[in-house]
């Protein structure tokens, strides 16, 4: 069985949700790999590391300050736990406006930043399958979402509409607004994960 390494850290202001919405992305993201030979190991076994950070980061992440936050949150992410042993490092946190999660490392938003990709999430608002951090692990493996390139995969794409039950997509709301989650992941996507830098196994 392949591990993908991870290390979870939380922001004072989010501390009583961490356990719950990390034990709910691991067990989520977990049960949708292990078909395909994966699975989370997580850095510490139980809970997560506590960051002296108190507010909420702007949801603009490509501006200047959205960029600052960002690279803040990770450089306090480092101070923290510097022996990552490479491993993904997801903070969940606060984020701004629209919220959700996002691999700010990952996606040439800050070309030359020094870090290997990370993930953040914020604790309210993340998609009701549970695989959030899945899904953004995808992107820090080199994924992307349904589109056209650069910025997005054709193959994620069926006579133009999204595959939307694609663990790179969003799921989707029926008409009497049921969310359909996310249930399908290719080999070529299960590649990347092997290959990428958190992974091992």
């Amino acid at each position: 069985m392949g591990v993908l390494k991870v290390t979870l850290f939380h922001v004072n202001p989010v501390a009583p949700w961490a356990n719950q919405v990390f034990a709910t992305q691991i067990l989520k993201g977990n049960a949708f790999l292990r078909p395909y030979g994966l699975q989370f190991d997580v850095y510490p076994k139980v809970g997560s590391l506590d960051l002296d950070w108190s507010a909420p980061i702007s949801s603009a992440s490509r501006s200047a300050e959205g960029i600052a936050q960002r690279l803040a949150l990770r450089a306090a992410a480092h101070a923290r736990y510097a022996s990552f042993d490479n491993r993904l490092p997801v903070i969940l946190c606060q984020v701004g406006g629209q919220g959700g999660g996002e691999a700010p490392g990952s996606l040439g938003l800050t070309p030359g930043i020094g870090w290997l990709p990370w993930v953040i999430m914020d604790a309210f608002t993340l998609m009701p399958d549970g695989l959030s951090m899945t899904h953004e692990a995808g992107h820090c493996a080199g994924l992307l979402h349904p589109g056209d390139p650069p910025n997005g995969d054709r193959r994620l794409l069926e006579n133009g509409a999204v595959v939307t039950n694609n663990i790179m997509a969003y799921g989707s709301y029926d008409l009497n607004n049921t969310y359909q989650p996310r249930n399908l992941i290719e080999d070529w996507q299960i590649e990347a994960f092997r290959h990428a830098y958190f992974h091992s196994g």
